[in-house]
């Protein structure tokens, strides 16, 4: 599941949904706003591409790792100090493809912040 929105998100509605007996791991990546010099927090505009690169995202690591499930939930607008930017989860019957994946998942992702997001200074 790939969502862009821009009202938060509930950790555990996600998770129960990606639960089933074969699943024996589900590795969680929760990103937020840090704080940073000057900062107020960040940008993200609803870029019509970016649901497409996070399908992409998605479908790469589905056909690279052993997984079941990816869920990317990606906020826009603006986002102040501690808000939730991210949540990437990603279910599998093992721990090691589920993290693997995961990981793969979040620098994708941090390559595609580079031309999506930007920071709001004071």
């Amino acid at each position: 599941m790939i969502e862009i929105r821009r009202e938060d998100f509930s950790i555990d509605e996600i998770t129960k949904k990606m639960k089933n007996p074969r699943i024996g791991a589900l590795s969680i990546y929760l990103g937020t706003v840090r704080e940073f010099p000057e900062g107020l927090g960040l940008e993200f505009e609803n870029d019509n591409h970016a649901i497409q690169k996070l399908e992409e995202i998605e479908r790469r690591a589905i056909n690279r790792f052993e997984i079941a499930y990816v869920t990317i939930i990606h906020r826009v607008g603006f986002l102040g100090i501690s808000e939730n930017i991210l949540l990437v989860a990603v279910s599998a019957s093992h721990r090691e493809p589920a993290f693997d994946a995961c990981r793969s998942i979040i620098d994708d992702i941090k390559d595609l912040h580079k031309s999506w997001g930007k920071e709001v200074l004071k």
